[in-house]
């Protein structure tokens, strides 16, 4: 039978579970989650959860003042010269800013909220703020 741990006295156990954190992507069920398979051309090398463009032919990451970003990958893709992959692009839900990966042109929390802002249908992304996270446990 499996060794089951309890967490400390007055936390919650799930808080304590290395399943759950802080950090989740996605913050709520509303509005629900949706992707879309994108041909992404040579030479791109992004993490998972990038916030990108996407311009018929491949991906980029977004670029504050740039175009309006198309998405949200799913996975990391890395593709070389002459390659290509396909990779699902989140193009619904509602996501935590403190775990997507953005251009360093979004510096400030409000740039980064308002990314999917006047984004072509049929994007319906919503960012926000993780309003549990506490500092003082790096997280």
């Amino acid at each position: 039978m499996g060794n089951i741990t309890y967490g400390t006295y007055g936390q919650a156990a799930f808080e304590s579970e290395d399943f759950y954190g802080p950090r989740e992507l996605r913050i709520s069920d509303n509005p629900p989650v949706s992707r879309s398979a994108v041909k992404v051309g040579e030479n791109v090398d992004l993490p998972a959860f990038s916030v990108v463009t996407y311009d018929g032919t491949t991906i980029a990451l977004a670029t504050d003042g740039g175009d309006k970003p198309y998405g949200i990958t799913a996975a990391p893709v890395k593709t070389g010269a002459g390659e290509s992959a396909v990779v699902q692009v989140f193009r619904s839900g509602h996501f935590n800013i403190d775990v997507l990966n953005f251009d360093a042109s979004f510096n400030t929390t409000e740039k980064k909220l308002a990314a999917f802002e006047g984004a072509a249908s049929p994007t319906v992304i919503i960012l926000g703020e993780n309003i549990f996270k506490d500092e003082a446990l790096n997280y």
